[in-house]
């Protein structure tokens, strides 16, 4: 097989389209801020994208009403995050509802929640969809015995 390279700086990943969006809990983890307090790190899946997004909840001593918006708006959006829960691992697949925007990022845009919708605010958003994997997979068997070159 012969190739002719080039090269292809371009990740090929389309940020998340601006604007309102379903999102799931994928995970949530416990992390230190860069200014040492503590924080959460949130992974979401976006309805019917392949992407996810990233948020984080930094728990400042100095700021507690910062602190405490953005777990108000997060309950506010998650219904079935009962308010107050802190019981991080029953937060996993939850939906809820952000905004999303784009900024740019080391050169590239990037989308990031701007922030979360309510849920009586998401009637309108058509109900959570999975997104198909994008990417096919074959196992060795299915292949020919074409040597790579």
């Amino acid at each position: 097989m012969s190739w002719d390279y080039k090269r292809e700086e371009s990740n090929g990943f389309k940020p998340i389209p601006e604007g309102r969006h379903r999102v799931r809990i994928e995970s949530v983890e416990r992390a230190v801020s860069k200014s040492g307090n503590d924080m959460l790190t949130i992974k979401l899946a976006v309805s019917n994208h392949s992407a996810h997004l990233f948020h984080y909840i930094i728990f400042m001593p100095s700021n507690p009403q910062m602190t405490n918006r953005m777990l108000t708006q997060l309950y506010d959006s998650f219904k079935d995050i009962p308010e107050g829960n802190t019981d991080i691992a029953s937060w996993v697949g939850k939906v809820g509802a952000c905004m999303v925007k784009h900024e740019e990022y080391n050169g590239n845009m990037s989308a990031k929640i701007s922030y979360f919708i309510s849920a009586d605010k998401q009637g309108d958003l058509p109900p959570w969809v999975e997104k198909a994997d994008e990417f096919v997979t074959t196992s060795a068997a299915d292949t020919p015995d074409v040597p790579f070159i």
